[in-house]
Formats: C-alpha cells, structure tokens, sequence
C-alpha cells in the first residue's frame, strides 16, 4: 500500500467538510436573481395577491424590493409579494424575415414583366438593383414593424 502525505488527508478532509457546509446554505431566491438580471429600464409586468398587476420599467432591485417605474416616482414592491414576473418581447428578427420573403416575391413579381436583350450587361444591373432596393425595404419594413410588435415572455416562477 502506498502511504498519503499529511497535507493530502488534510486537503480531502477540509474539502469535505466545506461541501458539507455549502451543501446545508439556503437556496438563492430565484425571484431576487431573475429580477436582478434585468436591466434597467426594460418594462416588465409583475403580479401578486396583494399587488394586483403591475407594468412598467425596472429602476432596480434593493433592500428586499423591486423599484418598478422611473426615479424618483419609483414605486417600492417587496419581492416576497412578487408571483410572476413577465417581460416585454420584440419581433424585428421575425419581422426582417418575412419582410424579406414579401420584398422577395413583390420584387420578383415587378421584374417579371421586364426583359433584357442577352449581352445587355446595363439591364441586368438594373434588374438586379431595382430587386435589391425592394428586398431592402420590405426587409426594414418588416424589422419596424416586427420591433414594434410586442408580446409577454414569462420570467419568473
């Protein structure tokens, strides 16, 4: 058999005994950690029993409360009262994609009509860039409209 070293027992031992004791500390209130992940500013819907719901944007999260609204008007929750806790959600991704298809098949469409003679290098670049630009704009439209567009994305429980 092979003898340990003194300081290698003494390692495994002061290990296990810190596992054991990080393994009897409380859990960390999910409530407090999602609503400290948000930033500043982001509107945020919270509900409760004794709160009802409420909208409006985080100013922050201290002393056991949630600061809902702008400073210094903020209104003062207290976490414990706090149920679930819904944020605001984009769609611009979404919004580009489809805007992108529309500008696609209405750019295609438009360019249907019109014909280029074989060698007419000027036509061609013309076709090309005329489809670009209604590719692009559908593509922006869709982002403006898709960002505008927002829905309710649970965060807590």
């Amino acid at each position: 058999m092979f003898a340990r070293p003194r300081w290698y027992v003494a390692l495994v031992v002061s290990l296990s005994l810190a596992g054991r004791a990080a393994g009897q500390a409380p859990a960390p209130d999910l409530r407090a950690l999602s609503l400290r992940s948000l930033r500043a500013g982001r509107t945020i819907r919270i509900s409760g029993p004794e709160i009802g719901t409420l909208t409006g944007p985080v100013a922050g999260v201290r002393d056991g409360a949630l600061w809902l609204g702008a400073e210094p008007a903020a209104r003062k929750v207290p976490l414990a009262g706090i149920d679930s806790v819904w944020v605001t959600r984009g769609h611009a991704a979404t919004g580009a994609i489809v805007g992108a298809l529309i500008g696609a098949v209405v750019g295609v469409t438009v360019m249907s009509g019109k014909t280029c003679q074989l060698g007419d290098s000027g036509c061609l670049v013309g076709r090309s860039a005329a489809l670009t630009v209604i590719m692009l704009s559908g593509t922006l439209l869709g982002t403006a409209i898709g960002s505008e567009t927002k829905s309710w994305q649970l965060r807590y429980p």
